[in-house]
């Protein structure tokens, strides 16, 4: 759900020609459709799991949580989050014609043998992006990025970043389905956080935006994530008890779920960013739209997809979206004239509605005008009274 979502705010904040070309790319789909993608590559080629972390190692003396200055990312074979980031944003930029420095990544070191187009690189970047925002991914060695902190909420157990990843929009969705599926994902809600954002891009450029996010996020994470919202204890680090299972209570929810919503935004908001100004270039025509990953939900999809156009073939009176029978056209003619008896009452006095309002008194003097035209319409050429020819009648407001 979460990619999802974020994928429909990246699109509300997409330029046209981002969006065309994302279409072309795709193969007819948006941003929220291939959002999550990157982790069926996961599912397929495990290997490639470590593309979408980025741990923060403190088990060498390193403080969890510590001052940005003794902060240590590890980064085995130059293959984790923030790097991937910035190579396949690199690459992209490369293929366009806008050769720039970045980081070079031997894919084979995760997963002998796999090749990402230019279409599999939009995909993994907007997946990547995502997942910068899911503070849980950029955590701490000592505590497996939340996996080994457990809470309990409503009587279920599970540990802190599957609360993190999962159950806070699993519960909104379930909960609060209006509004998950009332159009909350859109840029207006964070317009101003948009433009700034926007504006730093366009005057520091894209990696120092990278680096930018990445920080925020480590912050987010050890300042709202590792810290129970409504006690203020410590879930992870020196001092916090690991072997404990943390209750979160309805209060811990409601903050947690707000802080959660925002990030989503954010995540979104800042895609868009990344898109367009990989999309809207001339050079983005040359991106070729040929897979060349395929995952084993890609597979499962073409199976389908081939299954329903055997049936097709065999039944052209059925429709590829499962089975509806398409019906000849056929019209009703007293259903047609009925409705158009009805157009020939409705429709004029709909303009007179229009032109005349609906205040009684302008209909009262409108009709003595007419009486009174109507009386001295023989001899003077429809001349009003008082020789005032052809004098309007005023709408009374």
């Amino acid at each position: 759900e979460a990619h999802d979502a974020i994928g429909q705010t990246a699109a509300s904040a997409m330029d046209h020609e981002a969006i065309r070309q994302t279409k072309r790319l795709l193969g007819g789909q948006d941003v929220s459709d291939v959002a999550g993608w990157g982790h069926q590559v996961d599912d397929t080629f495990p290997g490639m799991a470590r593309m979408h972390f980025q741990v923060h190692d403190d088990s060498s003396g390193q403080p969890h949580c510590g001052p940005e200055a003794y902060m240590t990312m590890k980064c085995e074979d130059s293959i984790c989050l923030l790097n991937a980031i910035k190579h396949f944003y690199g690459k992209i930029l490369k293929d366009e014609g806008r050769p720039i420095d970045f980081p070079a990544m031997d894919y084979n070191k995760a997963q002998e043998g796999i090749k990402f187009s230019d279409a599999d690189a939009v995909k993994m970047l907007i997946n990547l992006l995502g997942d910068l925002h899911q503070p849980l991914h950029v955590g701490y060695t000592s505590d497996d990025n939340g996996h080994a902190v457990k809470v309990k909420f409503r009587g279920k157990e599970m540990s802190l970043y599957d609360f993190w990843d999962k159950g806070i929009g699993e519960t909104i969705r379930t909960e609060q389905s209006g509004f998950w599926y009332g159009g909350w994902t859109h840029v207006r809600a964070i317009s101003s956080e948009h433009q700034a954002d926007k504006d730093f891009w366009k005057k520091e450029g894209s990696f120092a935006s990278f680096d930018k996010w990445m920080h925020e996020s480590v912050m987010f994470a050890c300042e709202k994530v590792y810290v129970h919202p409504t006690t203020g204890k410590k879930l992870a680090g020196p001092g916090a008890d690991l072997g404990q299972v943390v209750e979160i209570d309805e209060g811990a929810y409601q903050a947690w779920n707000k802080m959660w919503l925002r990030q989503i935004l954010m995540a979104g908001q800042r895609t868009a960013i990344v898109l367009n100004d990989i999309l809207d270039a001339s050079g983005a025509e040359k991106l070729d739209n040929k897979a060349k990953v395929t995952t084993k939900a890609d597979e499962e999809k073409a199976k389908e997809y081939k299954t329903l156009e055997e049936e097709r073939k065999k039944n052209p009176r059925f429709t590829a979206g499962g089975g509806s029978r398409i019906s000849p056209a056929h019209v009703n003619i007293p259903v047609l004239l009925t409705n158009f008896g009805i157009a020939c009452v409705t429709v004029p006095l709909f303009m007179v509605v229009v032109n005349y309002g609906l205040n009684p008194q302008v209909w009262y003097t409108t009709v003595l005008a007419l009486l009174e035209t109507d009386k001295g319409g023989g001899g003077d050429g429809g001349r009003a009274p008082n020789g005032a020819a052809g004098r309007s009648v005023k709408r009374t407001e």
